[in-house]
């Protein structure tokens, strides 16, 4: 990517690739990136990096729109616009409210995050925290009827954690993924949860960010489950009672939508369908592109470009979101959809 940006090759090719704009994805923006192991902190991007972001994205002319703006541009395929920038970030984690707000006000720039309130309500845990926690701190691990693992080393516990984080997303369900994760944190004698400037927003902290205009609030479903491996009515079914949930604390039903986990192997054309037929205007995925005039037919599916935590330089933001990184992640396709 470095070579891409400074030989010029991706600001060349960017009217080729880097369609009308691109949709930004977070998660985390705090002071502090580092995780327990080192494994979630891509998860991560400071205040700084972010301040960054948006003065060279400024600079360049890139105009900074919200998730309706950027609904609008693409149902109608103008191109006369100035290319735009939306952002979201999933989770409601609230250093969301703490650190990345600061930075919208600063610069007046729109941002979307997207909720899932059983995070809020406990019926829900950041479940890979967690599990980066568990390992962390234990000697060993077993999963109830499972695998285990030593944990004595970092390169022990690194691979125990990408080890459970398989077996809770492929050989777990859904529905038993949590009460698998609170029986090991009861044997461990830890609690099953993050640290409390760690989690998410409050519903009053919701309230607080959603009352500026800067804010959109968006679906994620109420659990984080992987909607790919529910039936269609379990999928209507988190979505509809994410969307009334929201809506009653805040008082306005979202109308965007972002899928948890957001992979192909998370979210495909089912579920780009049943999010349309819920009555979200737009849909994101965690699929890897930037938005072109193609998307219209495709708003339910959108590709986001991640800001990772672990390449905080600008020359990577700039040179994924020109586009060119678009085929090179998706054997060889300018535009990504939801197939």
């Amino acid at each position: 990517m470095r070579l891409a940006w400074h030989s010029g090759f991706a600001q060349g090719a960017r009217n080729r690739f880097g369609g009308l704009g691109s949709i930004i994805m977070l998660h985390r923006v705090r002071p502090d990136c580092i995780s327990p192991l080192g494994v979630t902190r891509s998860l991560s991007i400071t205040p700084k990096f972010l301040d960054e972001i948006i003065v060279s994205l400024k600079a360049e002319g890139t105009e900074f729109v919200s998730m309706d703006q950027m609904a609008d541009r693409v149902e109608n395929g103008v191109r006369s616009y100035r290319r735009f920038v939306a952002v979201t970030l999933d989770d409601g984690y609230n250093d969301n409210l703490n650190h990345a707000y600061p930075v919208f006000q600063k610069h007046h720039v729109p941002f979307t995050v997207y909720v899932a309130p059983g995070f809020i309500e406990g019926a829900a845990v950041l479940w890979w925290e967690v599990v980066e926690k568990l390992v962390a701190q234990t000697p060993y691990i077993k999963v109830p009827g499972g695998p285990e693992w030593r944990c004595s080393t970092v390169l022990q516990k690194r691979a125990a954690f990408h080890g459970l984080m398989r077996y809770f997303s492929y050989t777990l369900t859904e529905l038993e993924q949590l009460p698998v994760l609170r029986e090991m944190c009861t044997e461990a004698g830890i609690l099953c949860g993050v640290a409390a400037d760690q989690d998410v927003m409050t519903w009053k902290e919701l309230q607080q960010i959603s009352a500026d205009p800067l804010c959109t609030i968006g679906g994620h479903t109420v659990h984080h489950y992987n909607l790919k491996r529910l039936t269609a009515g379990m999928v209507a079914q988190e979505m509809r009672q994410s969307a009334d949930m929201i809506g009653d604390h805040l008082g306005k039903r979202p109308v965007h939508f972002a899928f948890p986990y957001g992979s192909a192997k998370a979210a495909g054309r089912r579920e780009a369908e049943i999010a349309k037929d819920e009555g979200f205007v737009s849909a994101v995925t965690t699929r890897h592109g930037t938005i072109h005039v193609e998307h219209r037919t495709n708003l339910h599916a959108l590709p986001r470009i991640s800001i990772n935590g672990r390449f905080q330089k600008l020359v990577y933001a700039q040179t994924m979101m020109s586009g060119v990184t678009t085929p090179i992640a998706n054997a060889g396709r300018r535009v990504v959809q939801g197939d």
